[in-house]
């Protein structure tokens, strides 16, 4: 199956959206009952003011349609020892339509991810994964770390 890795730009937001719905919709986060214009909106805007700036997104398309995608969010904190830099991504939405999944398009996602990093300078990569996601990272080196905290206001 071929499965070129391409980097999304603008054109792709309303895949984006479709892929990344399916995944809150597979988490749970929200279910086909709830009203999610307001989150369409913002996440569709969200990601045309940010594509290809401090956020990259791959993806593989089969016939013309997205079945998986993945993005890195970019940013500079402080630097720290390990990464004098500060230059670090955050790693989330990769996530394979389920009937293109043992296709190991994650896996190349994830790949082209840590390539464009290293490229780029990007120190630490990170991320939280669903149980079933974190073979791929463990596999790749990526190491658990219990210190998230998180605040809604």
């Amino acid at each position: 199956m071929k499965s070129d890795i391409l980097r999304l730009d603008e054109r792709s937001a309303d895949d984006f959206w479709r892929l990344r719905i399916a995944l809150f919709e597979e988490l749970g986060e929200v279910n086909k009952n709830d009203d999610i214009a307001k989150l369409k909106a913002a996440t569709k805007q969200y990601f045309l003011s940010h594509i290809n700036n401090d956020l990259i997104c791959w993806g593989i398309f089969q016939n013309e349609k997205l079945v998986s995608i993945g993005s890195l969010c970019l940013f500079t904190r402080i630097p720290y020892k390990e990464n004098l830099s500060g230059a670090e991504g955050y790693i989330l939405n990769i996530y394979t339509s389920p009937k293109f999944r043992e296709c190991g398009f994650a896996n190349k996602i994830l790949d082209n991810i840590i390539e464009y990093s290293q490229k780029n300078n990007i120190k630490r990569l990170w991320l939280n994964s669903s149980e079933k996601g974190k073979k791929i990272y463990f596999k790749r080196g990526f190491v658990e770390k219990e210190n998230e905290m998180e605040l809604f206001l």
